[in-house]
Order: structure tokens, then sequence, then C-alpha cells
């Protein structure tokens, strides 16, 4: 039998508040990783593109957006009487939505639309951060060519808090021209000298690494990053095992024929 109308109330907030906490949670640490990439980075010379950082405030816009929600969830709850708050917790457990695509109460389009749109970005920030691991772990192990790179100018890049001074110059390799890179300390105009050539010039490997620390923290954060997108990975496809579980299950009683 049903609940009564104020019970389904109570646990559609109670799981939507369960919702917005961990779409907050997730959006957090999301933010936390991005921006520690990003912040790795530029201390090495090489900015990101805009995008990604339009991606960072992504993860802190969506982090808000989940407490903002959750809170006014828990303001709805509590203007319910407490007899029905203590009807609904029952009933959520008996529900547990973790592991079922398709459960009682059923998702909020909202919730399952930042969620999905959560899911991306961190997906496209694995991506991104791919070669930043790769340049990492190559530096480490001295796989890296020899490159010379030739300082042209200098340039003072400032955030919210501090400026910093990073030398502008152009990276020559064993053949063809030279491509633009950035040294992250300031060093003389004019006199050329030997660094490692990153191994991926890609994304968040555009980067000169100068020493092992530098190459160990973009190690660490960039295979955090992709260990949190095969987490999300895992999820996408048991929600999609279970989607399809769910349209087989409601497509079995129509397709039974019913005798004459």
């Amino acid at each position: 039998m049903p609940p009564d109308p104020d019970v389904a109330a109570a646990v559609r907030l109670l799981h939507r508040r369960q919702a917005w906490i961990r779409t907050a949670v997730t959006s957090f640490f999301a933010f936390l990783l991005s921006y520690g990439a990003y912040d790795s980075g530029e201390s090495q010379g090489a900015s990101a593109p805009s995008w990604f950082l339009d991606m960072v405030i992504a993860f802190g816009a969506l982090t808000v957006l989940g407490i903002i929600a959750a809170v006014v969830c828990n303001a709805r709850l509590l203007r319910l009487p407490p007899a029905v708050r203590a009807q609904a917790a029952p009933i959520l457990a008996r529900h547990p939505d973790r592991r079922r695509a398709h459960h009682y109460p059923p998702l909020d389009r909202l919730v399952r639309a930042v969620a999905w749109v959560g899911f991306l970005l961190i997906l496209v920030v694995a991506v991104v951060s791919v070669p930043a691991a790769v340049d990492g772990a190559a530096y480490l192990a001295g796989a890296e060519r020899t490159a010379t790179f030739d300082p042209v100018s200098y340039q003072t890049n400032c955030d919210r808090y501090s400026c910093g001074t990073i030398t502008d110059g152009v990276l020559k390799t064993g053949g063809g021209a030279g491509v633009s890179a950035s040294w992250q300390n300031v060093v003389p105009l004019g006199r050329p000298f030997q660094v490692r050539e990153p191994l991926w010039r890609w994304g968040l490997g555009l980067s000169l690494i100068d020493s092992s620390k530098t190459a160990l923290i973009a190690l660490i954060i960039s295979l955090m990053i992709e260990a949190w997108a095969v987490l999300i990975v895992v999820k996408v496809v048991r929600l999609a095992r279970n989607w399809r579980r769910h349209r087989q299950q409601r497509a079995a009683p129509a397709s039974v024929s019913i005798p004459c």
C-alpha cells in the first residue's frame, strides 16, 4: 500500500536532499582536482586553455548549487510534522537508490541533468590531464629527450593573491622549427640552455617540467583525476545495465501471449 501524500512528499525530499549532497561532494572533489591541475600547469609556465578554467568554475558552481539545493530540501523537510519525517526515513531506507537506475522515488530531472553534466565535465578534464601524467612519469623515469630552450621575453601572470614572472621562449628540438614554450622561472634572455622536452605536448602536457618535485605533483594530481574518471565510467556502465534490465522487465509482460 503506497504511503499517504505527506509521507510520499517527505520521502521525495529526503531522496532529493541525499542526491544534492552527493552532487555537491562530487563536484567539490572534482573542483579541487581540476583546480590543482590548472594551478600546477600555471606554476610550470603553461597557461591552460580558457575553456579548462571555465570547467573549473563550472565545478565550483555545481558545488554551490548542490549545497543550496540541499539546504532548501532540508528546510522544506523541517516544515513537515516530525511524525511524517519519522515515517519517511524507514521507507527511504528500504528503497536505496545507489544500486538502482529506476527506483522509488524516481530521481528528479534537474538532479539527473546536473549529475550527467558533472560526469561529462569530469571525463573531459580526465582526457586533458592524461598528457600531464605521461610527461610526469617520463620525467621521473628519464625517458624524455633533451631539447634547447631559448629565452626570448618575460611575462607576468597575476591571480587574486599574487603575481609571478615567467620566461617565454622557443623550444628547439632535434629537427624542424622550434615551438613556443615557457619556463616557470626568470632566466637571462638570449642564453639558451638544455631542458627536458615533454613527451606528449598536448592538453596539460604543454608545460616544461624543471624538477622531480614538479613532475611528481603533476603525476599524482593527474592520476587522481584519472582514477575519479574511471569510477565515473564504472558508474555510467552500471546505470546503463540497470536501465537495460529495467526496459527488459517492462517489455516482458507485454510480450507474453494470452491464450484464447
